[in-house]
């Protein structure tokens, strides 16, 4: 990996920028997905996060491509519809440990005594 790329919010670009980050922002899942195209056609090594509520609006087609992609790992960045819906986490955390690992893995249901 070469880079560090964010794909995100307008509103969060700033932020990702005083951190030192490459940051783009996007208004719609359609300007992300073309910014995303381009990188993958330029066959750009890097890491690529992405905004969880942007990637998760992504079309099934465009989400198969970019997980086909051999020059870009893609890490979404959770906040919002994520972080509010307190089901979801887990799921989350499931899914990317298995992009990170190629393995789906499970957790054990833990009882109100924490066993």
């Amino acid at each position: 990996m070469s880079r560090l790329l964010v794909v995100t919010r307008n509103a969060l670009v700033p932020g990702f920028h005083l951190a030192g980050v490459e940051a783009f922002g996007v208004a719609d899942k359609d300007e992300a997905q073309s910014l995303i195209s381009g990188l993958i056609e330029e066959r750009e090594s890097c890491l690529l996060a992405v905004d969880y509520d942007i990637m998760a609006s992504f079309e099934p087609g465009f989400t198969r491509h970019l997980d086909a992609a051999q020059d870009i790992y893609v890490v979404p960045i959770p906040g919002g519809i994520l972080l509010r819906q307190s089901a979801f986490r887990q799921q989350y955390i499931v899914e990317m440990i298995r992009r990170a690992v190629g393995i789906h893995i499970t957790f054990r249901v833990q009882d109100d005594n924490g066993g």
